[in-house]
C-alpha cells in the first residue's frame, strides 16, 4: 500500500518542510554550540585532536561503505512493505560490516600515528555509524509527503539527551571520552526515536535490494570521494602537526561549520523532494532550482562573510581565550566555503534527476582540485596552504555546477549569476558597516569586550544587510524570490497581532466550561 500523498502545492510544502528542518538544526547546532563551549572549558585542544583523528578515519570508512537508503526509497513512486524490509536489512548488513572493518583498523591506526589511545577510541565511535544504519527505514514515507515535524523532534531530543550525559561525564571524568562518547549517544537515541514516531516491525529481506544497489552504484562512489574531499585533511594534518594544533583546526572548523550546515544541511531532503515531483515539467523546474539557488545564497554568503568579520570575538566568547589560535583560522575557514553557497541546490537537482555518475564527476573534480594542493600547502604555508587549497576547490566545483545545471535544465549560467546580485550587493554593505561599526567599539581582549563586539557587530551587520538587501530588491521593481515571501509572510504576521489587539477591545472573552474537544488523529501505524 503507498503511503505517499501528492500534495496540492509542492513548493510552499517544500519550503513548509525545509523551514522546518532548518529550525530543528538551528536548535541542535545551538545545543552543539552549548556542548563546545562546556567541553572547551573542561578539556584541552589535545584531546580534541585526538578524537578528530579517530573521527575522521571513522568518517571515512563509513562513506566507503554508505548507502543512500533513504534517497533511494524517497525515488520510489511507490514505497510498499518490502522495500522498508530490504533497507533494513541492508543498514542492518551495512552496519555490522562497517563496525567490524573499524576494530579490525584500529590498531594499525594506532600505530601509524603513534597514539595508542586511538584503539578503544576508534573501536567505541564504530558504534556510531553502526546505530545510525538501523533507523526505522519508515522515516522516508513521511519525507516523501514532506512531512518533516518527525525529524525536527527525532533531531532536538537526541541532541539534548547527548548533551546532558556528555556534559555530566566531562565533568566527571574531565577526560576526551566526553567527546566520544557524546557522538555514540547522540546516535543511539536518533535511532530509539525513530521506532517511536515512525513504527516499524523489522523484518530481514533483500527481495528489492535492485532498487538499492542500483541507484547507489555512482552515489556510493560519489559519497566516497566527498568524505575524502572534508576528512582527508585532518587525517593527513593529525600525522605532521601537533594534537594540540590539530585540536585548534579542528574545533575552529567546527564553529564555521556548525551554522552553515545547520541551515543548509536539512535543505537537501525537501528541495529532494520537490525537484523530484517537477521532475517532467522543466519549466517550473527551473524556476524553482532558481529560487532555491538564490535563497541559500541570500542566507549563506552574508552568514559566513559575518563569522569571518566576528571571528576573534565568536572564538572569545564561545570557547575561551586558552582557544585564540583558532580565531585566525575561522575568518578564514568561512571565507573558503562562500563559493559553496551558490550551488548548493545543484546536489539535489542532480538526485532528483537520478544522475548519480555526474555526482560523482562532480566529487572527484574537487578532489582531483584539492589533493594536490593541499598536500603543497601543508608543507609550504601549515594551516593557511589548506584553507585556500579548500577556497580554489570549492570554486572550481562552483564552476562546474553552473554548467551543469544549465545541461539539466536549461537554465544559463549568466542566468544563474545575475539571481546573486542583491546578496553579493548587500555583502559589502554588511562589510562597510562593520568595520565602520568595528572603530567605535573596544578591542576584544576580555569577555565582556567580546560580547560586546559580537552582539553589536551582529546586529549591526544583520541590519545592514537587511536593509541595503530590501533597497535593491524594491529598487529592482520587487521581483518574486526570497525577499518577496518574507515580505508577505511579515505583512501578513504584523497584520493578524494588529487585528488581535484590537480584537482585544472589540470582543468580549468567554470561557467554555466543561467543554470536550477532540482532536482527529489519524492512524499511521505500521506493523
Amino acid at each position: 500500500m503507498s503511503e505517499i500523498a501528492k500534495p496540492a502545492n509542492i513548493g510552499a510544502r517544500a519550503a513548509t518542510g525545509a523551514a522546518l528542518m532548518v529550525v530543528a538544526r538551528l536548535v541542535t547546532r545551538f545545543i552543539d554550540l552549548a556542548s563546545m563551549l562546556v567541553l572547551t572549558r573542561i578539556l584541552l585542544p589535545a584531546d580534541f585532536g585526538l578524537v578528530a583523528i579517530a573521527a575522521s578515519l571513522c568518517a571515512l570508512m563509513e562513506s566507503v561503505l554508505d548507502l543512500p537508503i533513504n534517497q533511494a526509497l524517497l525515488r520510489l513512486p511507490v514505497i510498499e512493505r518490502v522495500h522498508y524490509d530490504t533497507a533494513f536489512t541492508i543498514g542492518l548488513i551495512r552496519g555490522a560490516v562497517l563496525m567490524a572493518i573499524l576494530m579490525a583498523s584500529a590498531l594499525p591506526a594506532a600505530h601509524f600515528y603513534n597514539d595508542a589511545r586511538l584503539l578503544p577510541l576508534i573501536c567505541v565511535l564504530g558504534l556510531s555509524p553502526f546505530m545510525r544504519g538501523l533507523v526505522s527505514p519508515r522515516m522516508a514515507a513521511f519525507q516523501k509527503q514532506l512531512s518533516f515535524w518527525r525529524d525536527f523532534a527525532i533531531e532536538l531530543s537526541g541532541k539534548g539527551i547527548s548533551f546532558v550525559l556528555g556534559t555530566v561525564i566531562a565533568l566527571l571524568t574531565h577526560s576526551y571520552w566526553a567527546i566520544a562518547l557524546n557522538t555514540v549517544m547522540y546516535s543511539g537515541a536518533i535511532m530509539m526515536q525513530s521506532y517511536c514516531f515512525a513504527p516499524y516491525r523489522p523484518r530481514l529481506s533483500l527481495r528489492e535490494r535492485h532498487v538499492f544497489i542500483d541507484f547507489a552504484g555512482w552515489m556510493t562512489m560519489a559519497q566516497i570521494v566527498s568524505a575524502l574531499n572534508w576528512q582527508f585533511e585532518r587525517l593527513l594534518l593529525g600525522k605532521v602537526v601537533s594534537r594540540t594544533s590539530l585540536g585548534l583546526f579542528a574545533t575552529a572548523g567546527d564553529i564555521t561549520n556548525i551554522p552553515f550546515f545547520a541551515l543548509f544541511g536539512p535543505m537537501a531532503r525537501p528541495l529532494l523532494a520537490a525537484f523530484s515531483h517537477l521532475g517532467d515539467d522543466k519549466e517550473r523546474l527551473a524556476a524553482s532550482y532558481q529560487k532555491a539557488s538564490a535563497a541559500m545564497a541570500t542566507i549563506g554568503l552574508p552568514l559566513l562573510i559575518g563569522e569571518s568579520l566576528v571571528a576573534d570575538s565568536t572564538v572569545r566568547v564561545v570557547v575561551g581565550p586558552a582557544w585564540s589560535g583558532a580565531a585566525p583560522m575561522v575568518r578564514w575557514l568561512a571565507l573558503s566555503l562562500t563559493p559553496a553557497v551558490f550551488t548548493l541546490a545543484t546536489l539535489p537537482l542532480l538526485m532528483a534527476f537520478g544522475r548519480t555518475k555526474t555526482v560523482l564527476m562532480r566529487n572527484l573534480l574537487e578532489f582531483g582540485v584539492k589533493f594536490p594542493l593541499v598536500i603543497i600547502g601543508v608543507l609550504w604555508a601549515g594551516f593557511s596552504g589548506v584553507i585556500a587549497a579548500r577556497f580554489v576547490s570549492e570554486l572550481a566545483a562552483d564552476i562546474f555546477g553552473l554548467f551543469l545545471v544549465r545541461g539539466l535544465i536549461g537554465l544559463g549560467v549568466w542566468r544563474q549569476i545575475l539571481e546573486w546580485k542583491f546578496s553579493v550587493g548587500a555583502s559589502l554593505f554588511m562589510v562597510l558597516a562593520v568595520e565602520m561599526l568595528k572603530w567605535l567599539l573596544p578591542p576584544v581582549d576580555t569577555f565582556e569586550h567580546a560580547a560586546v563586539d559580537l552582539t553589536a557587530c551582529g546586529i549591526g551587520g544583520a541590519v545592514a544587510y537587511t536593509g541595503s538587501l530590501f533597497m535593491f530588491w524594491s529598487m529592482s521593481g520587487r521581483p518574486d524570490g526570497i525577499e518577496q515571501l518574507v515580505f508577505d509572510r511579515g505583512h501578513r504576521a504584523l497584520s493578524a497581532i494588529k487585528g488581535k489587539s484590537v480584537g482585544i477591545f472589540r470582543k468580549p472573552v468567554t470561557f467554555p466550561v466543561n467543554q470536550i474537544v477532540v482532536e482527529s488523529v489519524s492512524q499511521d501505524s505500521f506493523h
